[in-house]
Formats: C-alpha cells, structure tokens, sequence
C-alpha cells in the first residue's frame, strides 16, 4: 500500500489460458486486499481474454522501483477494468534507479532568504539529486536554491532543489531532488560524477 497509487503504469502477465496474455494497463484503485485495474479507453487492447481465477504475475511501476508480486484475477468489472488480489507481504521491490549515488563531503549552500543561510556538506550525490545532513528540518516539497562546491578543477555549480520525503533516513539527513540547473553547471556536474566513478 505504501508504494502504490492510483494511475501508475503497470503490467500483468499470464499463461493460465490457451495463449500467453500480456497487457499494459495501470492502477485505478487500490485496497487492502485486492486492486482494480483500467485500461485506457483510447486503447485497443481489453480484458476480454481473462478468466476469473486466472494467475498472473504483476508488475506496477511506483517510484521507489518495480513492485513484483503473483495474484490472480477476482473479478472482470468491464471489458477495460479487472479486479486482481493483492497480499503486500508476498511482494517485491525492483530498485530500478538508473543513476548512481556517489559518496562526496562538498561543501554546500543553502540560501533561505530572511531565515539564514544554511552552511553543511553532502553526503552523497548523483545527476539528479544529493543527500545532505542538516541540524535545521528543511520541510517536504520546498524549494532552495543551492550553491555546491564540487572541487578545485571543476569549481561551484548553482541549482535548485526540491526536498523529497524523510523516509528511512537518519535524523538531521535530507534528500533533495535536482529541479532546475544551468547546461554548463549540469555538465560540470556529470563530470563530477564521473571523477567519483572511477
């Protein structure tokens, strides 16, 4: 339940009839027990095929990776929506993250204008984010624009950042999603990362 949301794209196989049915379609609600699937109406493609009981292995994109688990069909509600189990204990997550994390202990900026400037280090980073520590709880989904010191060659890089959610992390430890940055600054972070890689 924690990873899933309404119209997140999803796929569900099974070889339970005659031919293999392989359909992309996306998350129209969830319960407890069990999730409703849809399929877009602009779409070919229907439930048609399906049997109740039928197995199916499932696979919904969530942003935290791929959810995998097995269930089967409980119910065909229209030819565009089926109702599937769903046991949370029996699933799996998929990391797909596509851009490695490298540890770094750059300085950072924070700018918060009228409240104070926030000066800390990273504690990791990639081409689309960074983690940080900071004594000052900085609220989820706001926005500040940071100023980062990379190294003596590469110089400082402006961008902007949106805070993500706690989850998981320790206290005082924050994750931040890149929202806006300069080509030149971008590149010149892609090298950095880079330099970490090797």
């Amino acid at each position: 339940m924690k990873f899933l949301a309404e119209k997140q794209k999803t796929k569900i196989v099974s070889d339970s009839g005659i031919d293999r049915l392989d359909i992309d379609c996306f998350v129209k609600k969830v319960f407890v027990d069990k999730i409703i699937l849809g399929i877009s109406p602009v779409l070919k493609t229907d439930f048609s095929d399906f049997q109740v009981g039928y197995d199916l292995e499932v696979k919904i994109y969530t942003p935290k990776g791929i959810l995998i688990f097995n269930s089967e069909v409980l119910n065909i509600l229209s030819s565009k929506e089926l109702e599937i189990s769903y046991d949370e204990s029996e699933t799996k997550l998929e990391n797909t993250r596509q851009n490695p994390r490298y540890q770094s202990e750059c300085p950072i900026t924070i700018f918060r204008p009228l409240q104070g400037n926030i000066e800390t280090h990273l504690i990791d980073i990639s081409v689309r984010g960074l983690r940080f520590y900071s004594k000052v709880p900085l609220d989820v989904d706001s926005e500040f624009e940071i100023m980062l010191y990379l190294s003596d060659t590469i110089g400082k890089i402006i961008l902007t950042g949106r805070i993500l959610d706690k989850t998981g992390l320790p206290e005082g430890v924050h994750r931040m999603m890149i929202e806006d940055i300069s080509y030149t600054d971008r590149q010149k972070l892609v090298d950095y990362c880079m330099s970490l890689a090797k």
